[in-house]
């Protein structure tokens, strides 16, 4: 799923759970393959850190992106399934998914190509429909969150910062979400909903399609790229003329410049023509930006 390591849970028991591997692991959770019943059956574990556990407000996140996650039930979106406490630990049931994030296979300097882009962006707009007819904002939309399958199923996943517009309103000027992919109005700590979403789905097809980011720096620098400055234009990467302009709509800093919904992103996505083959043009775009 996200790369095996060794852990110091591995091979313990974990209440019902014998923890056989480690999947991935970050700062506030690490996600397990474990066996229950006898070994008979295989599920994902994911598990706060101790960090994570020693604060309130990280325990209370978890506990409400179990909720959230529960009302969801797409094929794009990853499935969970019971959540609690054991000895004082809190855990996440999750379905295990064979197979690598976006980022993974990004880094690894497999180039995807823009119908593979294309792809998988179009089936995390369905992902988002179905979130945002749920009244939940992911908020964190970026390539580590979305695992793409063997055979090319995309699935979006970690709902740690989502948000539940039928709950109280996030705390006013906080920023939530990963800079160098999040919309302007998260930027500035505004009231989001779901075209942010869908900016966040925009800045990483340009990343796909591009083969970078569109804006690059520290913390502040992308926080002001995102409110001020206009992305590169992603032409000069050798991305077709009517997807470029499609993901500088998706990327417009006024939301209602933005597509409205998921489905709408996705119809436009499946209009397009036959997509030409990529040009050399994209290093010299990845080139520019990067000495930035």
């Amino acid at each position: 799923m996200f790369g095996e390591d060794t852990d110091i849970w591995v091979g313990r028991q974990f209440g019902p759970y014998k923890i056989t591997s480690l999947l991935g692991r970050g700062t506030v959770a690490h996600v397990y393959r474990a066996e229950i019943k006898g070994g008979t059956e295989e599920v994902g574990l994911k598990i706060l850190t101790p960090f994570a556990e020693a604060r309130a407000e990280i325990r209370e996140l978890f506990e409400q992106e179990h909720r959230l996650m529960k009302r969801l039930n797409h094929p794009n979106v990853l499935n969970v399934e019971l959540a609690g406490t054991i000895a004082g630990t809190h855990y996440m049931e999750i379905e295990i998914i064979e197979g690598r994030t976006v980022w993974q296979i990004v880094q690894e300097k497999r180039r995807l190509n823009i119908t593979e882009s294309i792809s998988i962006t179009r089936q995390i707009c369905m992902a988002l429909s179905h979130v945002h007819e749920n009244n939940i904002v992911h908020r964190d939309v970026k390539p580590s969150n979305v695992m793409l399958t063997d055979n090319g199923q995309a699935i979006l996943f970690d709902f740690g910062l989502a948000h539940d517009l039928k709950g109280p309103p996030p705390p006013e000027g906080r920023v939530f979400g990963s800079p160098m992919f999040l919309a302007p109005e998260q930027a500035l700590g505004q009231p989001v909903d779901q075209r942010t979403d869908l900016y966040s789905l925009g800045a990483t097809l340009y990343s796909l399609a591009a083969g970078a980011a569109p804006f690059y720096g520290e913390r502040n620098d992308l926080l002001h790229a995102h409110v001020n400055l206009t992305p590169p234009d992603p032409r000069d990467a050798g991305v077709p003329d009517a997807l470029a302009s499609l993901i500088l709509r998706s990327m417009s800093k006024n939301p209602d410049e933005r597509f409205q919904s998921g489905n709408d992103f996705a119809d436009e996505l499946a209009s397009l023509d036959p997509i030409e083959p990529e040009t050399p043009a994209k290093k010299s775009l990845i080139q520019r930006i990067t000495r930035r």
